[in-house]
């Protein structure tokens, strides 16, 4: 599949952070390939690449999934870093955890959180670290213009490593002494999923949209609560 220009086989994304059913690989491939297919949610960020997809897996698979019979992939985690501090920095927060019981066994539902959540997430990683060249440069080449064509089954080389490295000890850094901020950020997360069941019970429907047509609100929904506004959260 075309993403971006580039050629993307989502038979192969990156391994997955968190073990996975060979059945629960299957429909996720299922419910990704229609919606990019059909475009069905534009939040551009978030269904950029190789690496945002299968970030977007692992929120899916956390959402979708009884937290109880969830365990990480130790080898796959050590492979992908900045993956994994953002999985579990998210992951850990109480708004992520009521998402997750609304989502929980709706495959559709959990999707529409996880992507969601990752744009307003990458978005707020987007705008602070994009003053720091370092950092900025090392979290383009992993997760918004990177080659999607490397193999993950080989080792980072060791630029790759001091690279993900630094931003992983940045983003924890910048989660740790922003905390307040980035709690609002989830919070308003959870408030935008909200808004977006109000409209469809205005319908006097069950379900969410298919978001296709919500790209302008989910950008004055976060311009209207957060920072510089240099980009739009779609991307």
């Amino acid at each position: 599949m075309l993403i971006n220009g580039i050629e993307i086989d989502l038979a192969k994304l990156e391994k997955p952070l968190l073990l996975v059913k060979e059945d629960e690989e299957l429909l996720f491939r299922q419910l990704i390939q229609s919606t990019l297919e059909h475009e069905l949610i534009q939040c551009q960020l978030a269904l950029s690449t190789r690496k945002t997809i299968s970030l977007v897996k692992d929120f899916w698979l956390a959402m979708y999934k009884d937290r109880e019979k969830l365990y990480i992939n130790s080898e796959h985690a050590l492979l992908h870093p900045i993956r994994l501090i953002i999985f579990e920095l998210v992951t850990q927060d109480d708004y992520f955890k009521r998402l997750s019981k609304k989502s929980f066994g709706d495959e559709w539902l959990s999707l529409i959180y996880a992507v969601v959540l990752l744009q307003f997430v990458l978005q707020w990683i987007k705008e602070r670290f994009s003053d720091n060249e370092e950092v900025y440069e090392a979290l383009i080449l992993l997760y918004i213009n990177s080659d999607d064509n490397v193999d993950d089954q080989t080792s980072p080389s060791r630029e790759q490593s001091i690279g993900q490295a630094i931003a992983v000890k940045a983003i924890r850094s910048e989660v740790r002494e922003n905390s307040q901020e980035f709690a609002s950020l989830l919070y308003q997360t959870y408030n935008f999923l909200h808004y977006l069941h109000d409209i469809e019970e205005e319908k006097e429907t069950n379900k969410l949209p298919s978001i296709k047509n919500v790209d302008d609100t989910l950008n004055r929904f976060y311009k209207k609560r957060y920072t510089t506004n240099k980009s739009t959260i779609t991307g």
